[in-house]
């Protein structure tokens, strides 16, 4: 009774090292040394079993003997399962330290490099917090005065809306001011390549006054007139139903159609002088003749036909620049009739010029001639005279009368005209390297 308590005390507390540690370290080398404490276990238990069968045995053998023999030998055996449990359990607890220390060692081993990676992915989600705070806060007030401007500009957008719609007088001004600009951007000069307000007279005494007349070369000009029609088209933009916005476009292309018909009726090409057999019918907005386009497909030809060009800021643009770029030829060839006009007149003074140096040519020649005809009777009639002074005795002896010498060069004659080089000689070409 007393073996079999001892034994199961012994198998539990194995199991519950070789648990323990299993649980501890969780590593393959435990499972390797469970695996060989089990094995071990077996061994151990067998070898009970045997010395209890030998116990079993020998009892049954020493029947019959004297007590005190039977309690020496119980003594033994007792002795001996004592020192077999004692083995078993230092060879647990060893077993069951050294795994325990090496779990650990190989438990921290393994949880260094993530310990180290969550540390690093701790700070980067710190930083990534902070910035996303920082990037809410400057995005917050991007937004915001994204805000602000979008309403400045509605309110903006809707004051001029209302001006507009309220004011045709107003809705006037700026077609004339986009005029105006365009003109300029093109490279026109106001007063100078085109006039505003030009005021004239049909034939019946009425007044006309075409928004702006341009010069051409030549003396002719264009007269072009600004229209703005919108009331139809603002309309149509703030109409919510498609039927309702598609009523109010044409309604928009009948009053642009109007428009034409009332300016071709005033009939410029007849009372302002000089101007082209046409009208130029300006609309300071791309989208205002799309749209009436769109819903008069005959538009431009009804339009062409009544000598009116409709025209926009950017075929405004082309047509002011082209008359931009005849005025500087139109400047190129006057500065080329005054080039010509001046060669001319130089040509004159030259040939002036080239008279009198000639004359004097002639005058010094003619000085240079009479110069050594004195001379030569200087020479002959009086040095001869005088030198006899001196062998007489009545001039100074220490001074002679110095011969004077003849002027032998003329002056150089002007070379004929036909000999004169105009154009400089031509450059020899340079060798190609």
């Amino acid at each position: 009774m007393i073996e079999s308590v001892l034994l199961i005390a012994a198998l539990g507390a194995m199991g519950a090292a070789a648990w323990f540690a299993y649980r501890s370290a969780g590593v393959e080398p435990i499972r390797a040394e469970r695996d060989r404490a089990v094995a071990e276990l077996a061994s151990l238990r067998a070898e009970n079993t045997r010395l209890i069968s030998e116990l079993a045995a020998a009892k049954a053998s020493t029947e019959g003997r004297s007590e005190s023999e039977e309690a020496r030998f119980l003594a033994l055996a007792q002795k001996a399962l004592e020192a077999s449990q004692t083995t078993f359990m230092s060879l647990a607890k060893e077993t069951f330290e050294k795994h325990s220390q090496a779990a650990a060692g190989g438990v921290k081993e393994v949880l260094a490099p993530a310990q180290e990676q969550l540390a690093k992915l701790a700070t980067s989600v710190e930083a990534l917090d902070k910035a996303r705070l920082q990037d809410k806060s400057a995005m917050g007030e991007q937004v915001r005065q994204i805000m602000d401007a979008v309403g400045s500009t509605n309110k903006t957008t809707q004051t001029l809306l209302t001006a507009l719609r309220a004011s045709p007088k107003m809705r006037g001004r700026w077609g004339e001011q986009t005029l105006r600009n365009v003109l300029e951007l093109s490279g026109l000069a106001a007063h100078v390549d085109f006039h505003e307000q030009f005021s004239t007279t049909d034939g019946e005494g009425a007044r006309l006054r075409p928004d702006v007349v341009i010069n051409l070369p030549g003396g002719r000009c264009i007269v072009v007139d600004s229209k703005v029609a919108l009331s139809g088209y603002i309309d149509a933009m703030e109409a919510t139903d498609d039927v309702a916005r598609e009523a109010h476009l044409k309604k928009h292309a009948a009053e642009l159609k109007a428009h034409v018909r009332n300016l071709a009726s005033k009939d410029y090409w007849k009372h302002v002088p000089a101007t082209a057999d046409f009208v130029v019918l300006f609309v300071p907005g791309e989208n205002f003749l799309a749209a009436a386009a769109e819903r008069d497909p005959n538009l431009f030809d009804e339009a062409f036909a009544q000598k009116v060009i409709i025209t926009t800021p950017s075929t405004m643009v082309a047509l002011a620049k082209s008359v931009a770029y005849g005025w500087r030829q139109e400047q190129s060839a006057k500065n080329a009739q005054e080039i010509a006009e001046l060669g001319r007149e130089l040509y004159r003074r030259m040939a002036v010029m080239a008279d009198h140096l000639g004359k004097v040519g002639d005058a010094i020649g003619a000085t240079v001639t009479r110069y050594n005809a004195l001379l030569g009777s200087v020479e002959s009639r009086v040095m001869p005279q005088a030198r006899k002074f001196k062998e007489l005795g009545a001039g100074d002896a220490g001074i002679d009368i110095a011969a004077a010498a003849p002027i032998e060069t003329a002056p150089r004659l002007p070379a004929p005209p036909e000999q004169l080089e105009l154009t400089p000689p031509p450059q020899a070409s340079k060798r190609a390297r």
